[in-house]
């Protein structure tokens, strides 16, 4: 997996790219938006494209959920936008599309 983060004003715009599992790959992504999140100074919204991103474990939804409430700490909202259709399917299945701001 890849990412990109660019923080635009009050907005912190994460970008991924290939599969969401865990490992130690994903565990230092992890810290990195968590660090990310409550250190830029500011944010008031987070979005996370995952137009390319292919597959999501459940290691790579617990750093979805663990990156949600880093913004909650500060005080900002976490969305996530285009997701494929099967992780849409799970987010809206477990209600975890309300929770994670699924945009739609």
């Amino acid at each position: 997996m890849t990412s990109t983060i660019t923080k635009e004003g009050e907005l912190l715009k994460v970008g991924l790219k290939g599969d969401l599992t865990g490992g130690a790959e994903a565990m230092r992504f992890a810290k990195l938006l968590r660090d990310e999140i409550t250190t830029a100074g500011g944010v008031k919204s987070v979005v996370i494209n995952m137009a390319a991103v292919g597959f999501v474990d459940s290691s790579g939804l617990g750093m979805l959920l663990g990156a949600r409430e880093a913004a909650q700490t500060v005080g900002a909202t976490l969305a996530i936008e285009e997701p494929n259709i099967q992780f849409t399917h799970l987010l809206e299945l477990t209600k975890l599309s309300e929770v994670l701001g699924l945009k739609r």
